[in-house]
């Protein structure tokens, strides 16, 4: 073989080593991440089954979403709070232009659903908060139940804050005085217990 035969043999494969790590890092940075692959599914089963889940069920599934989310990067984890603010935003807008009745039947299946998860968690010998040591009805206090100093749960709180929208909060805020009066007019205040 000649020289510049030689020559062009090698830019040739030059050109292809180039092209095939041209399209090896562009899948990478296209492809889904098996990680918020699988947490996305595990909210879609939540979402689709967890109602009819045991209490062992759903936690042996909230232990397999723990895991799949500490293996997500900071940006992957507030894009995906992002998308279930939005979702939960869309269903607040909705439970507010529902009728009288219709928020009423609402509030009854929440209320209902929680005291069964209630239920279910003390027949284990809970105490009627989640195992992460929050109460069920949220205000869990850090990770895993552990506690926050006080500055913790400031800058906490003012994260969230800046994290959501007046409207959203104004739609929260009126969620929780109905659900408060619909669990006084059931005879259940005090988060639920009687």
């Amino acid at each position: 073989m000649t020289e510049p035969n030689r020559k062009r043999r090698w830019y040739r494969l030059a050109a292809l080593l180039l092209l095939l790590l041209l399209a090896y890092g562009t899948y990478r940075v296209v492809r889904p991440d098996p990680n918020l692959k699988k947490v996305k599914q595990l909210q879609q089963d939540f979402a689709a089954h967890g109602k009819e889940w045991s209490p062992d069920q759903r936690q042996e599934k909230g232990r397999e979403m723990r895991t799949a989310m500490e293996k997500l990067s900071p940006d992957q984890r507030q894009a995906l709070a992002a998308d279930g603010r939005r979702r939960f935003q869309q269903e607040l807008e909705r439970y507010a232009h529902m009728s009288p009745a219709e928020k009423n039947r609402y509030l009854d299946e929440r209320i209902d659903s929680t005291e069964r998860m209630r239920q279910q968690f003390a027949q284990q010998g809970g105490n009627g908060q989640r195992p992460g040591g929050g109460p069920s009805m949220g205000g869990g206090n850090g990770a895993g139940g552990q506690s926050m100093s006080e500055e913790d749960r400031d800058r906490r709180r003012r994260e969230r804050l800046d994290q959501t929208t007046p409207e959203f909060r104004a739609l929260m805020d009126q969620f929780r005085r109905d659900m408060a009066n619909r669990r006084q007019q059931r005879g259940m205040a005090n988060g639920g217990r009687a």
